[in-house]
């Protein structure tokens, strides 16, 4: 599946939560094109692709779309994870939900700083990186997150993967070398901020039209 479609997918379910608390039964396409900025025959043939089908003015149940959109992410699937490098951004990304929200289970989290070690943070021990290779193995671990400096993350990359890891998400400052086996999803806060920017200019040039 294309990576566009699946963000389009992890909106469409951000929204049709927002919908479901404000007791909406039904989500036309129509309101999906206009908050995404897109066709509603694009929305549409996402949906399509779900197997999904609408009904003429009332549109699509959200409670059913909500669950088509979970199975195809494999949200509803638990997968292991641990965290490695609890600094300022780690340590955020610890004491979130969003682990759970996007089909994960926070098992483990590891750092080198022997201050760390052996604290707790949000009911999870901290181990020392020396740990993680039998850790992930024992434990059935997945999946990792690792909020390294660029110096750490290909030597940490390198220990994860030859450990088994299938995915990392990645918030490290560089790019890191995985095998073809091995998933990566890069995360730049810088990119995600250059991209707010054009966006803001856009419509300021836009409005001034």
């Amino acid at each position: 599946m294309p990576k566009a479609i699946i963000l389009r997918l992890e909106s469409y379910l951000t929204y049709l939560g927002q919908l479901r608390s404000e007791n909406k039964k039904t989500a036309t396409s129509d309101e999906l094109a206009k908050l995404f900025g897109i066709s509603s025959s694009r929305v549409r043939q996402d949906l399509v692709a779900l197997g999904a089908t609408g009904k003429p003015r009332s549109g699509y149940g959200i409670a059913e779309l909500e669950e088509r959109i979970i199975q195809a992410l494999d949200v509803d699937n638990k997968k292991k994870i641990a965290l490695i490098g609890l600094g300022n951004l780690g340590r955020a990304l610890a004491g979130s939900n969003v682990w759970s929200q996007g089909g994960f289970d926070l098992r483990a989290i590891f750092d080198k700083d022997p201050q760390l070690i052996g604290t707790e943070v949000h009911g999870l021990k901290v181990r020392s990186i020396t740990e993680l290779f039998g850790a992930i193995k024992s434990d059935g671990i997945a999946a990792a997150c690792i909020t390294v400096p660029a110096s750490a993350a290909q030597p940490v990359t390198d220990l994860l993967v030859t450990a088994g890891i299938k995915g990392i998400w990645n918030f490290s400052p560089i790019e890191i070398n995985v095998p073809a086996e091995v998933t990566v999803e890069n995360m730049r806060l810088e990119q995600g901020l250059m991209t707010l920017s054009f966006r803001m200019r856009s419509q300021s040039s836009g409005m001034n039209k």
